[in-house]
């Protein structure tokens, strides 16, 4: 090689390699920016969801006022669930549990639920599931109103022995080709419902990101 190359093959070497640097910078930019539009994404998803299941008027700041429970027995988990406390005039008017887990015929069904002081259902809905398209699918509140059954009910309308399908003796009419799922849904509603009759007072105490 020519001495007298050398400096413009250097010169390039440091241009390719500044473009390089400059590329993959933007790379990791642009991959940042996608992560958090999408994390911003599903926490406006969320909050839309927690609004829809939490119609009464409040008065406080219902996505801070939350505290971190976990009982698998009652909320279909080992993971944390996050309770959503409502108030007005520092009175608690209700709660959005989310997420809770049935186990629906395909996998996971993560639930968001809110409940009223006494114990009446506010709304259902829910959050993710992998139910198979045109049959469990139907349980998502974008695809039917099949949902919505569940508000206004509670641990005692109907009766416990109630919560079931009709074809099990229970009230509650099902999906089409998915008894399954259906079965899940309400055995996972209804269990909520026992876990806040159990534990009512405790979830709107004054405390922060605690664990019962």
């Amino acid at each position: 090689m020519d001495i007298n190359q050398r400096p413009h093959l250097m010169k390039l070497v440091f241009t390719l390699s500044g473009v390089a640097f400059v590329c993959v910078l933007i790379l990791l930019i642009a991959n940042q920016m996608t992560h958090r539009q999408i994390a911003d994404n599903a926490r406006l998803q969320q909050l839309r969801i927690i609004d829809a299941v939490m119609p009464i008027p409040h008065d406080n700041a219902l996505y801070d006022d939350t505290i971190k429970v976990i009982d698998p027995q009652y909320l279909g988990s080992e993971n944390s669930v996050t309770v959503f406390r409502a108030r007005n005039a520092d009175q608690p008017i209700g709660l959005v549990l989310m997420p809770v887990t049935a186990k629906g015929y395909s996998g996971n069904i993560l639930l968001t639920i809110g409940i009223a002081y006494d114990g009446t259902l506010l709304g259902v809905q829910v959050l993710k599931h992998q139910e198979t398209e045109g049959l469990g699918d139907g349980v998502d509140q974008n695809k039917s109103d099949w949902i919505k059954v569940f508000t206004d009910h509670s641990i005692v309308k109907p009766p416990v022995e109630a919560w079931t399908v009709k074809t099990d003796g229970g009230e509650f009419d099902q999906l089409s080709g998915a008894t399954i799922t259906s079965r899940s849904v309400i055995n996972a509603v209804r269990k909520s419902l026992e876990y806040y009759q159990i534990n009512r007072d405790n979830l709107y105490l004054d405390q922060s990101n605690t664990e019962n």
